[in-house]
This record gives structure tokens, C-alpha cells and sequence, in this order.
């Protein structure tokens, strides 16, 4: 396995006591020893693995949301570069889900296409239309809860709560409090098709049409997949269009009704190590950023020293600047990346489809064994928007 770029590791350890989380930052010498990082990246390889890719797509285990992928239009990783409508057109990219999954095929269909739209923290309710308004869009008054500059995503230099703080009410700034369609997410965002910002092309087909919520939809697709308890495994997920924010990987026994209360009742920890897969197969450790939900605690891995309990992840990629200054990256790319505006380079920017994200996974070692729908939930920074997809696994 060869390893593209240079590691540079952080780490923020918590002292907890009680149910207080007190900051004690600590600064590790800087890693560079690639022969060591390689060596870590192959015993990783070698574990148990299942990889899950995510405007956001799961990939393995196989999604349901990805239904559509044995149709012709979709075989085999293609999609249509136009289908009659606004916007979705070959030089903009907008109607298909460009993803990379290494040296294997990018099969998801439509998957990246489910989601939900206009959905600010603290209210009941999306309103499917309000993706860029960056306002309260129900009054609830909530206050973010990540202010850390760290753990956001834009405009970290914005006194948390303020005016200046624009993004306050989309949904990763409150993780898990923005309200959705659908735990499985609903094709298109909205229920009809809305151009302008925000805008999702569902392709109508046999399986969905736009609109559809997808636990009413889409049926049980056995993946293969098995977990074993007390064991790690791999997760995978990409980004067609980056809108920063964070996410979350989570369970529901098959056997109960697919909710988003059911999803957030068995969240999965993060084991702490996170790469970058490039479309050459090859694989690179870098540093994640984790938060311990509404706390808003924030912890920097490096990959040894590990995250305890947590199970919300920032998005790696960085995005330009959304205020009107240009190309300026809000944050360092994490890897060797020559930036392209304005779509980016190889690790940043709003279209960063040459890589996808590689999660180390904790599956408890006490979960009852039985048939399982894991869901991915990515709460956006940039947008009032929120991607959720739904996998069938089994745990043994």
C-alpha cells in the first residue's frame, strides 16, 4: 500500500469529570516517519473491513438509496450528464453523483441525491426549499452549540452567536437537533423540484421519484455485510458537493420502524483514525476532528491517542471561503493538494469527488446480535441542509 503525502498530527486531550469535559490542550511533536504511518495503514488493511461511502454517498455496505444503480443509465458508475433539466448539465456536474472509490467501481446511483432541505437546529420541521438563507427558519432561538474554530467548518473567525457568525443555524453547529424528512433521507431534498440554490435533478425512475421519503420507498437490500461484536471496522463515504459540516454513523434493529429517534439511540464511536483513500487505491492517514455532540467539545486525533465515546466527525475537505473572498481555503487541505479554483484541488474545495473518507469504526462488544439498518447522517455547515442514507448489515 503506498501512502501519498506527509502527516502532521495534534491532539486535544480531555480530562473528564463527571459529566465535565475541561480542555487540556497538548502538543505532540511533529510525525513525519512515512515508513511508520505505512506500517499503520497496512494493519488496517488487514482488519476486519467494511467500507461506506456520501452531494454525500454510502457505497459498501451497499446503500438502499443506491436502488437505482442496476438500471441502464446507472450501470456501472454511470449516470446521465443531462436529464432535461435546469442546471444538470455536463460542464456543471450537477445530476450525477461523481464519486471515486479507489481502483473499484463507484456504484451509487442516485444516493447522493437523498436528503433534506431547508432544516435549521431547534425546529420541528424542514421546509424543503430554504437551503441558503442562513436564518432561524422556524424562530426556535437555539444557539449553536460548536463554536470551537477548530470543529467549523466556515467563517471560523466569527465570534460564535453573533451576526458576524452566519452559519449559526445550520445543522452541524447543533449536531443531531436539526430536524428531516426521512432517517433514510427523501430523493430530491424537497417535495417538488425547486431550481435555484440548493436545488437537487432527482431522476424519476421505476424504484423512486422525487420526493419519496426513503423508509417508505426503499426496501430491504441485504448487503452480505456482517459486523462482529467488540471488533473495529471500516467506513467510507464521499462528497460530491462539499458543504462542510460533520457526521455521524448509527444503528437500528431492523425489526423496529426506521426513525431518526431509533438512529440516535445507537450512535457508533470512532475509533480515531481516519484516511483518505485516492482513485489509485492508495491510502493516507491524516488527523480527524471529532466532537462530543451538543458538549461541543472538541478532540484532534492522530490516530494513536484515541477519542473516548465519540461519535460526531468534522468533514476533512475544506472549502473555499463563502464570503466573498475568493479561493482562500478555510483550512488547511489534508493532503499534498495543488487547489484549482474554483472547484478545488485533490482534497479540497466544493467538489472534492477524487477521494472518499475512510472511518475506523467501534461496534460494541454488548449490542444484541441480529439484522441491523446502519445510517449516515451528514449535517452541513454551509447549507440548512442534512444527507442520511440507510445500509443493511448483521451483527454477530
Amino acid at each position: 500500500t503506498s501512502v501519498q503525502g506527509t502527516a502532521y498530527y495534534s491532539w486535544t486531550l480531555f480530562t473528564i469529570t463527571g459529566s465535565i469535559f475541561s480542555n487540556t490542550v497538548i502538543t505532540l511533536p511533529t510525525q513525519r516517519n512515512r515508513a511508520a504511518m505505512i506500517l499503520q495503514v497496512a494493519a488496517l488493511i488487514a482488519a476486519l473491513t467494511v467500507v461506506t461511502k456520501g452531494h454525500s454517498y454510502v457505497m459498501v455496505p451497499p446503500p438502499r438509496n443506491a436502488v437505482d444503480k442496476d438500471l441502464p443509465i446507472f450501470a456501472n458508475g454511470s449516470f446521465p450528464l443531462t436529464n432535461g433539466k435546469p442546471g444538470c448539465t455536463p460542464t456543471t456536474k450537477a445530476c450525477g453523483c461523481w464519486c471515486t472509490n479507489g481502483t473499484a467501481s463507484c456504484e451509487v446511483a442516485q444516493t447522493c441525491l437523498w436528503f433534506s432541505q431547508g432544516c435549521t437546529i431547534g425546529c420541528p420541521t424542514c421546509d424543503g426549499k430554504s437551503a441558503r438563507t442562513n436564518k432561524d427558519l422556524c424562530g426556535s432561538g437555539m444557539q449553536a452549540k460548536v463554536c470551537d474554530p477548530r470543529a467549523r467548518t466556515y467563517n471560523r473567525d466569527a465570534p460564535c452567536n453573533t451576526d458576524a457568525d452566519i452559519f449559526r443555524y445550520n445543522p452541524w453547529r447543533a449536531p443531531g437537533t436539526a430536524p428531516v424528512f426521512d432517517v433514510c433521507g427523501k430523493a430530491g431534498g424537497g417535495s417538488t423540484l425547486k431550481p435555484g440554490p440548493g436545488a437537487a435533478f432527482y431522476v424519476d425512475t421505476i424504484h423512486a421519484k422525487q420526493g419519496d421519503l426513503g423508509s417508505k420507498v426503499l426496501k430491504p437490500a441485504p448487503s452480505g455485510t456482517v459486523w462482529h461484536r467488540g471488533t473495529t471496522v471500516e467506513a467510507t463515504w464521499g462528497l460530491r458537493a462539499n458543504h462542510g459540516g460533520g457526521y455521524q454513523y448509527r444503528l437500528c434493529p431492523a425489526s423496529q420502524p426506521l426513525t431518526e429517534a431509533c438512529m440516535q439511540a445507537l450512535p457508533l464511536p470512532f475509533a480515531g483514525v481516519q484516511m483518505l483513500q485516492f482513485a489509485n487505491g492508495s491510502r493516507l492517514q491524516i488527523p480527524g476532528t471529532y466532537v462530543y455532540g451538543n458538549n461541543g467539545s472538541v478532540v484532534v486525533g492522530d490516530g494513536l491517542r484515541r477519542p473516548f465515546g465519540v461519535t460526531w466527525a468534522m468533514n476533512p475537505i475544506p472549502d473555499h471561503d463563502q464570503n466573498g473572498t475568493n479561493n482562500k481555503l478555510v483550512f488547511p487541505p489534508p493532503c499534498n493538494d495543488n487547489t484549482l479554483p474554483p472547484t478545488g484541488g485533490l482534497c479540497s474545495g466544493e467538489r472534492p469527488f477524487h477521494i472518499s473518507i475512510i472511518d475506523v469504526l467501534r461496534i460494541p462488544s454488548d449490542i444484541p446480535a441480529g439484522d441491523y439498518v446502519m445510517g449516515f447522517r451528514w449535517d452541513a455547515e454551509e447549507t440548512a441542509q442534512v444527507w442520511s442514507t440507510c445500509s443493511d448489515i448483521t451483527i454477530v
